[in-house]
Parts: structure tokens; sequence; C-alpha cells
């Protein structure tokens, strides 16, 4: 229904388990990692792993000597190289950030944050790494209309940065 409403249409062997498609196996991957994801996952542990995946995105596009290494490989190499460039750098500033902050759980965060969160940063993850496929090699519509276009990549690079603000702002306002 939802996705009828932002005009995507799945195509009917979506369902088709005997013979899974590209889309198939992008809706299963999102939700196993959204459900386990927000299960494990303190609001703190969140944080960093957003402030990571930003970071890691303008490191591996914007920073010239990468970029300038890059050019010297193949086009197929240039993929490659470029998404070990955003794991790796998501990896280490992971690593950096989680020892530099308090990584407490939150026992009073309601359930519904931690599953809405984590859907939003899993799809910002999944954006960022299709982003950085060569754009012919994604042959799925709905990767294209969910994670790729300009307007989803927007809606995912902005949308888990305002719910982090609404949810900071219930609960200062229910503390007061």
């Amino acid at each position: 229904m939802f996705l009828s409403l932002v005009g995507v249409s799945l195509d009917t062997s979506f369902v088709n388990f005997s013979s899974p498609n590209w889309d198939t196996f992008l809706v299963l991957f999102y939700a196993l990692a959204v459900i386990l994801y927000s299960f494990f996952a303190s609001r703190e542990r969140l944080t960093v792993v957003l402030i990571s995946i930003y970071a890691a995105l303008a490191l591996t596009l914007s920073t010239p000597i990468i970029n300038t290494y890059l050019s010297h490989l193949g086009p197929q190499d240039f993929f490659v190289y470029r998404a070990a460039c955003f794991i790796g750098s998501f990896l280490l500033l992971y690593l950096i950030f989680s020892h530099n902050m308090s990584l407490r759980s939150e026992g009073g965060q309601p359930w519904w944050q931690g599953l809405v969160l984590s859907a939003l940063q899993v799809g910002l993850l999944m954006s960022s790494i299709l982003l950085l496929l060569p754009p012919n090699s994604i042959q799925s519509r709905l990767a294209t209309e969910i994670f790729t276009n300009e307007n989803a990549r927007s809606a995912w690079m902005l949308a888990p940065v305002a719910a982090m603000l609404v949810m900071r702002r219930r609960a200062h306002e229910s503390m007061h």
C-alpha cells in the first residue's frame, strides 16, 4: 500500500521465492537488517552509526586525494575501490567515534524509536552503498526509485536527522 502511495509498482516476480530477483533480495535484506538492528542498538549507538555514515560518504565522495587515486583505475575497479573506501572509512570512523562517545543503553527509549531510527539508517546505508555502484549495474526499478534517484537519496540523507530532532524534542518536552 505504501509503495503505491509513492508511485512505486512492484514486479510480479517479486513474490516468486523459487527464483528470487534483485527486488526480492533488496526488500528481504532491508527488512531483516531493520529488525535485527533495532533490537541490538541503543539510541547512542544509532547516532554514532549515523554520524559515521555521513562522514564516510563525505570522505569517499569529496576528498581530492581519494578521487585522484581512484581516477587512475579502470571503470570496474573504480567502483570496487570506491565502495571499499566507503566501507573502510565507515568502520574506522565508527570505531573512533564509539570509543569517544558514551554508548550506554537508554532504558526509557520507546521501542518504536529504535525501530524508526534503524529503518532510516539501514535505508541510508543501502542507499549509500548503491550510490557507489556503476549506474548501469542496478537493474532493479525498486532499488532505483526507493534508494538511488535524487529525491530518494535526499530523503534518506535528511530523514534520520529529522527523526532524531523530533524524538529529542518529544523526550525533552516529556521531561518538563
